[in-house]
C-alpha cells in the first residue's frame, strides 16, 4: 500500500515539476548549454563565477575562486553560484561542454523538492493523498518563490526551509543529525537560508526551554555541536576566504519587511515593476522593502485570517501549540522588520541601535527575507485548518477551489514568468559590440580595471562579454562580499607602479577604464610605451599593439590635453569637477575638490611661455579631509628632485619655488605618512584611506 502511494505521489510531483520548469524557463532556457539568459543585474555573476571556478585548479577551501576577483579573495560562495552544484559539477568538468550551466537543472530540482517537502508536510498532518497533492501546488506558485527565479537563483531553493519544517514536525529520533544535515545543505546553497533555519531551531528550543520540555544542558550541548558543524562547513566551503568583518554590509533597516507586505502585490523583476494581484491594488512601501516582498494572494490572506482567528478561539492545535507558533512567527516578523517599523510610506517607529549591535545585524542586511518562514507557516497552518474544518465535507474540493482562486488572483504576476519572460534580453547601447574585443583572451591572460572596484559600472557593461571570453583572471567582477582592505591596497599599489612607469604589470594583461582623465594622466606618464584604444566608450590599455590584429578599424588613441596652467594660471577643483590633478585622486564628491586616496598621489600639469621660468612659484590650496584629526605630515617632491616637508593642520595655502620644465610635464608627488579610513577611525566598514583635499593649484613667476 505504501509503495503504491509512493509511486502515485512521485509521478504527480515529477510531472508537475517538469511542467513548472518549462513554464518558468521555456524550451530554450531549460537547456544546460544555453547561457543567453544570464544577461541582467546579478544573473551574469552566477554564471561567470562558475566559469572561473570550473577552469581553476582544486584549492582549499574547496570553494576558493581567486581568479574571479583576483585580489578580492572571493569564493564560489560570494558569487552566489550555488556551491552545492558548483563543487559537484566541477568534479566532472572535463566531460562538460564549455558553455555548460547548471542553473536550469537547479530550478528543476528546486521545484521538485518544493513540491516534495510541501506534500510530505501536508500528508503527515492530514494522511490524505489527493488533498496533499493539491495542497502542494500552493507552494509551487508561491509569490516569494517565483519572485526569486528571475533575480536570485540560489534563493529559489526555498525547499530547504520546508525540509526543516518537515523533519521538525516529523519528530524523528535523529533530530540533531537531521538538523545538522539540513543546516549544512543550506550553507551549500545560500547563507540566508542558514540564518533562517538556525533561527527557526533557536526559537523552537527557546520556547521549549521556557516550557521545560528540554533542559538547559541538552540545549547547550546540541547548540555547541551544531555550531561546530556550521563553522567547519563554512570554512571548508570558503565563507572565510575574506575577513570576518567583510561579511558585514550596509543595508540593515533598508531592505526590510513592511507591515503591508502580506497584502501588497507590488512585485518586480530585473526589467519592470508590476501588480501580482487581479483583485488588490498596489500599495506603497519604503526604501528597499521589495526584499520583504511576501504577497500572500487571496487564499493566503484567508489562511492568515484563519490563523489569527484560531489564536483567539483556540479551535485547533495543528502541528505546534498556538502559543509556540505565535512565538516563532512574532520573532521572525520582528527581525524581518529590522529596527524600523513601517506601514506603507509611514514610519511608525525607529529604534536607535548601538553601532556594534547594528554591525552584527548587518550580517543579514536584507532582513525582509526573514519573513519567508512565516509565509510558509501561514500556508501550512491554513491548509491543515481547512482540512480539519471540512474533514467530512470534501476537503479536497474546498482546497481545489481555494487553489483556483489563488491562481486567478496571481495570474497577472504568474504571466510575467511565462516561458522565461523574466529573462527576456533587451539590447542596450552600453554593451560590448566593437570587434576589437573579439578573442582578446587569446592574447591576454588577464583583463583588469585601472581603478579596482567591486561592482563597477564596467562590470555590468562587460558581463555578457566576460561569459564569452576565456581570460584566466579578472578583477572586473561583482561579488556579494569582498576583502575590502585588499581592494584598496591593490588600488594604491597600482598608483605606485604607474608612477614608477612599471611595464611588468602590463605583461599578458590588458587594463580597461571608463575614466578618460585617469587614462590621460597614465598616458603622460608612460608616453608611447603603451597603446591606447577607445571602443564602446571604454579605454583599452596594453603594452601589446592590438591594432595590428584590427588594422581594418583604426582606433581612437587618447589625445586629451593635460592640465595647462599657461592658458589658465589657476585651476579650482571645486568648480571644475571634470579636472583630476593626476593619479590617486577622487573627485566624485562634487562639493569638494580632489580628494587624495591612499599613500601616494601625483599632480601633473603643463606650463609654457612666460609662466614657466627657472624660479616659478606654485601655490597649493590644501585642507584636511578629516577636520578633527591630528596634523598630517606630507612630503612633496617637485619634478622628482626637489623635496618639501610640510605639516598640515587646517585649511592652508602652501607656496613653493621650483624649477619649471618648459613645454614638458611638471610633476608633484605627494606622500602621506599615515592616511586614515573610516574603518581605522571606527566609524564604518569603509577601508578607503583619505587624508587631504586639493582645492586649487596656482602658478606665478
Amino acid at each position: 500500500m505504501k509503495k503504491n502511494i509512493f509511486y502515485k505521489y512521485q509521478f504527480f510531483i515529477i510531472i508537475a515539476a517538469i511542467f513548472f520548469s518549462f513554464y518558468l524557463l521555456g524550451f530554450n532556457y531549460i537547456k544546460p548549454t544555453n547561457v543567453d539568459w544570464f544577461n541582467s543585474k546579478d544573473l551574469p555573476v552566477y554564471q561567470i563565477g562558475w566559469n572561473y571556478f570550473r577552469d581553476d585548479i582544486w584549492r582549499f577551501p574547496i570553494g576558493s575562486n581567486p581568479n574571479f576577483g583576483i585580489y578580492y579573495q572571493g569564493s564560489i560562495v560570494h558569487s552566489d553560484s550555488i556551491p552545492l552544484f558548483a563543487i559537484f559539477f566541477k568534479i566532472f568538468n572535463k566531460f562538460l561542454p564549455s558553455n555548460f550551466q547548471y542553473f536550469s537543472l537547479w530550478i528543476l530540482l528546486s521545484i521538485y523538492l518544493q513540491l516534495f517537502f510541501s506534500f510530505k508536510i501536508i500528508y503527515k498532518l492530514s494522511n490524505k493523498l489527493i488533498f496533499s497533492l493539491i495542497s502542494s501546488l500552493f507552494f509551487c506558485i508561491s509569490t516569494i518563490l517565483i519572485n526569486r527565479v528571475g533575480i536570485h537563483l540560489a534563493l529559489f531553493g526555498q525547499w530547504i526551509i520546508l525540509s526543516a519544517f518537515y523533519f521538525e514536525i516529523n519528530q524523528n529520533k535523529n533530530k540533531l543529525l537531521n538538523r545538522n544535515i539540513i543546516t549544512i545543505l543550506s550553507i551549500l546553497i545560500n547563507f540566508y537560508f542558514t540564518i533562517m533555519i538556525v533561527l527557526f531551531y533557536i526559537f523552537q528550543d527557546t520556547y521549549d526551554l521556557f516550557k521545560r520540555e528540554i533542559s538547559l544542558k541538552s540545549l547547550i550541548v546540541e547548540s555547541f555541536i551544531t555550531l561546530i558543524f556550521v563553522l567547519s562547513s563554512m570554512y571548508v566551503v570558503g565563507y572565510f576566504t575574506i575577513n570576518l568583518d567583510d561579511g558585514f554590509s550596509w543595508g540593515y533597516g533598508f531592505y526590510n519587511f513592511n507591515l503591508n507586505s502580506f497584502f501588497n502585490p507590488l512585485g518586480s523583476n530585473n526589467f519592470e515593476v508590476f501588480n501580482w494581484s487581479l483583485f488588490l491594488p498596489i500599495q506603497q512601501y519604503q526604501n528597499g522593502e521589495k526584499e520583504g516582498f511576501s504577497y500572500l494572494g487571496i487564499s493566503g490572506i484567508i489562511f492568515l485570517f484563519l490563523f489569527l482567528w484560531n489564536l483567539f478561539y483556540k479551535k485547533y492545535e495543528i502541528f505546534y501549540s498556538n502559543q509556540k507558533l505565535l512565538f516563532i512567527s512574532i520573532l521572525f516578523i520582528i527581525l524581518a522588520m529590522s529596527h524600523k517599523l513601517n506601514f506603507g510610506k509611514v514610519n511608525i517607529l525607529t529604534i536607535p541601535l548601538n553601532d556594534y549591535i547594528y554591525l552584527i545585524l548587518s550580517s543579514f542586511r536584507a532582513s525582509g527575507r526573514l519573513i519567508w518562514p512565516v509565509y510558509y507557516l501561514i500556508f501550512i497552518f491554513g491548509i491543515i485548518f481547512i482540512f480539519k474544518s471540512f474533514k467530512n465535507k470534501s476537503p479536497s474540493l474546498i482546497i481545489s477551489l481555494l487553489l483556483l482562486l489563488q491562481i486567478i488572483d496571481l495570474y497577472p504576476g504568474l504571466i510575467k514568468y511565462k516561458l522565461g519572460s523574466q529573462y527576456e534580453y533587451i539590447s542596450r547601447d552600453n554593451e560590448i559590440k566593437d570587434d576589437i574585443w573579439n578573442n582578446l583572451s587569446n592574447s591576454f591572460d588577464q583583463i583588469r580595471l585601472l581603478e579596482p572596484q567591486n561592482n563597477s559600472r564596467i562590470f555590468h557593461k562587460m558581463s555578457k562579454y566576460l561569459q564569452t571570453e576565456n581570460f584566466k583572471k579578472t578583477d572586473v567582477s561583482y561579488l556579494a562580499r569582498v576583502n575590502r582592505e585588499s581592494i584598496e591596497k591593490e588600488k594604491y599599489n597600482l598608483v605606485k607602479f604607474f608612477n614608477e612607469k612599471n611595464l611588468d604589470i602590463f605583461n599578458k594583461t590588458i587594463f580597461i577604464s571608463d575614466n578618460e582623465n585617469y587614462v590621460r594622466n597614465l598616458r603622460y606618464l608612460y608616453g608611447e610605451s603603451l597603446n591606447y584604444y577607445y571602443a564602446d566608450k571604454l579605454w583599452l590599455i596594453s603594452s601589446y599593439d592590438i591594432k595590428e590584429k584590427n588594422s581594418s578599424k583604426k582606433k581612437k588613441i587618447a589625445k586629451y590635453n593635460i592640465i595647462n596652467l599657461d592658458k589658465k594660471n589657476s585651476i579650482n577643483f571645486r568648480n571644475e569637477h571634470s579636472q583630476i590633478a593626476g593619479l590617486g585622486w577622487n573627485n566624485s564628491d562634487h562639493k569638494s575638490g580632489n580628494i587624495m586616496e591612499g599613500y601616494l598621489s601625483t599632480i601633473l600639469f603643463k606650463i609654457s611661455g612666460k609662466n614657466c621660468q627657472t624660479k616659478s612659484l606654485i601655490k597649493l590650496d590644501i585642507e584636511k579631509f578629516y577636520k578633527n584629526l591630528l596634523p598630517i605630515e606630507l612630503t612633496l617632491i617637485l619634478n622628482k628632485n626637489q623635496k618639501e616637508e610640510i605639516i598640515l593642520d587646517s585649511n592652508q595655502e602652501f607656496v613653493f619655488e621650483f624649477n619649471c620644465k618648459l613645454n614638458n610635464i611638471n610633476t608633484i608627488d605627494i606622500n602621506v605618512k599615515n592616511p586614515k579610513s573610516l574603518f581605522d577611525l571606527k566609524r564604518s566598514l569603509s577601508r578607503v584611506k583619505r587624508s587631504i583635499i586639493l582645492n586649487s593649484i596656482t602658478i606665478s613667476n
